[in-house]
């Protein structure tokens, strides 16, 4: 039906699924949907996707497998993934590395693991799934970004952004003594064990939790990659509330702070009116040395 390896838009692979009856709109332009006895997954691999849901699929070079996300608020129990572990329904994955149309086939896969409950970056449950798809590294690897590695840090070098948010995370715990936000802050301990990365709420895991070196008032950091909008100050408020009403007394107070390569106007105007959260840029500066 496909050749493995090869791009197709999403009309395209409508026609060829169904043409007497091409199914556009409604699932098909969405994350996947489902044909008869098939899943057609449309994956976006270090790029967002169109929908405002930020999910880090990629491709995991050590086990060879792929790491995808269902759509939001979706369980193992529900009948369509039900199949899908099952085995009665087969997927078929297409990925793209980048917002324009065509997507490559990579082939049809079968689930390794999976995890319900994953919290996605705005707070949402997923599943999250390992897949397997058979001599995916060969198909993978040209479409795969050219990185620079220096110090464990991962570059996008054709936008000198990081490649994951993740990355931008590990990179700033790592390097916190080197960033302004150490004059005052540290990272977020208890009983002795730094637990401020990834700190989990129940409304979702804040980036990284700071905490002033007087142990009293917090911070909560909020990381995006590429550009940010002003959906993240909600995010970034819904976290400093979530803060404000379980570890703080009366006296201690809770800011945020924004941190990502740039920022939009919409982003501008949001923050003109939230003098309790304010954004940094961050810049990658990158050298090679003989």
């Amino acid at each position: 039906m496909f050749k493995r390896g090869s791009q197709y838009t999403r009309d395209e692979i409508a026609n060829i699924v169904r043409p007497e009856n091409p199914p556009y709109g409604g699932d098909w332009t969405t994350g996947y949907a489902r044909i008869d006895d098939k899943l057609f997954v449309f994956m976006n691999i270090g790029v967002a996707g169109r929908t405002g849901h930020d999910f880090e699929n990629y491709y995991d070079e050590n086990t060879n497998t792929l790491i995808w996300f269902s759509k939001p608020n979706k369980r193992s129990t529900n009948p369509l993934f039900q199949k899908l572990i099952s085995g009665e329904l087969t997927p078929y994955f297409f990925a793209r590395w980048n917002q324009k149309p065509p997507f490559t086939f990579l082939g049809t896969g079968s689930i390794v693991k999976f995890e319900d409950g994953y919290k996605t970056p705005q707070g949402y449950e997923c599943i999250r799934f390992v897949i397997s798809v058979a001599e995916l590294q060969a198909i993978i690897s040209p479409h795969q970004k050219t990185e620079i590695f220096e110090n464990n840090l991962v570059v996008d070098n054709e936008r000198s952004s990081f490649f994951f948010e993740k990355q931008l995370e590990d990179f700033l715990v790592s390097n916190w003594d080197r960033t302004p936000l150490a004059k005052e802050y540290e990272i977020y301990e208890k009983d002795g064990q730094r637990c401020g990365q990834q700190f989990r709420t129940n409304t979702g895991p804040v980036d990284i939790l700071a905490q002033r070196k007087d142990k009293t008032d917090f911070l909560v950091v909020e990381l995006k990659r590429d550009r940010a909008s002003d959906v993240v100050v909600g995010q970034t408020l819904r976290y400093m509330g979530w803060v404000k009403e379980h570890l703080c007394n009366s006296n201690q107070k809770v800011t945020g702070c924004i941190i990502a390569q740039r920022k939009d106007e919409k982003l501008d105007y949001a923050l003109k009116h939230v003098d309790s959260i304010h954004f940094l840029r961050y810049e990658v500066d990158f050298r090679l040395l003989s």
